[in-house]
């Protein structure tokens, strides 16, 4: 067994287990869309391990094109997660071009008679550009999921930034001619691949977790502001502020709540409405 092949199998267990978790989550937890995309990504990033290590039994063209093609796919669901976790447009249409252009360029390396280290470096820019969109992307999200240092915005920064770095000796040693040098930039590639996976994924789970933690707190913190004694004029019904401002219930509420008012009249307030005879009522804001 070749030593290429420990590490597709590798990548492929790794995989696997981060897939289930992400299943598991969706299930139990988080019915999102955006996590059926995380999800969904993690098991084609899956099974493009698998068309990796089963390279030596497929024909030459199919183990040049479809394992490749469905990590670019994989990118592409990334990036669908991303955005819908930021709240953004899904934007199929640039993703989509991303994967018919990187098909239609492994297609045309196939069909050259004689085999390019170019391949590698054309891979490289399309995974390090959807990897920047991701991140980019991601930028846009709550705290949890770019602000800590482990966070995913930065896992995506920094596989991109790999990406870059692996593109620019890709291209040396392609000119140079340097073959061995360029299988051990492949194998470094493949072994980064299984760091990448799990710190994203278990950098989604963990920032997800943190964000439903935030959304507690302030859930808590909104309860204890609205419990207790609250102080409100016998005769107006406004209420006093901690700044002690007399305000409307409803511009209090707003302030101090998610709740949202809508006007409309009690059928008592109607009938003496009806009736001519209004009840006075306090203007204005004042301290006291």
């Amino acid at each position: 067994m070749s030593e290429e092949t420990v590490i597709y199998l590798t990548n492929i267990v790794i995989a696997a287990i981060l897939s289930l978790l992400l299943t598991h989550f969706w299930r139990r937890r988080d019915r999102s869309e955006a996590m059926r995309f995380w999800m969904l990504s993690a098991w084609v990033l899956t099974v493009a391990d698998v068309l990796f290590a089963a390279r030596p039994i497929l024909p030459e063209w199919a183990s040049r094109l479809f394992p490749t093609v469905l990590v670019t796919v994989g990118q592409a669901g990334l990036l669908f997660a991303v955005r819908r976790t930021a709240g953004l447009e899904l934007r199929t249409f640039p993703a989509a071009v991303g994967v018919v252009a990187h098909f239609a360029g492994l297609l045309w390396f196939i069909a050259t008679p004689e085999h390019s280290e170019w391949r590698k470096v054309f891979n490289g820019v399309v995974w390090a550009g959807f990897s920047f969109a991701c991140w980019w992307s991601l930028r846009r999200a709550a705290e949890a999921y770019w602000r800590p240092v482990v966070a995913p915005a930065n896992v995506f920064l920094a596989h991109g930034l790999f990406h870059c770095i692996r593109l620019g000796l890709g291209s040396w040693f392609a000119l140079e001619g340097w073959q061995e040098a360029s299988d051990s930039l492949q194998i470094v590639g493949n072994l980064e691949v299984s760091f990448f996976m799990v710190a994203l994924f278990v950098g989604i789970l963990m920032a997800n977790l943190q964000q439903r933690n935030t959304e507690l707190r302030e859930a808590l913190t909104e309860v204890q502001t609205l419990s207790g004694l609250l102080p409100i004029c016998a005769w107006c019904k406004k209420v006093r502020d901690d700044d002690g401002y007399w305000r409307k219930v409803e511009d209090y509420f707003a302030t101090h709540s998610q709740i949202k008012f809508t006007h409309g009249i009690c059928t008592d307030c109607f009938d003496r409405h009806a009736a001519g005879d209004s009840e006075p009522s306090g203007h204005g804001s004042g301290k006291g």
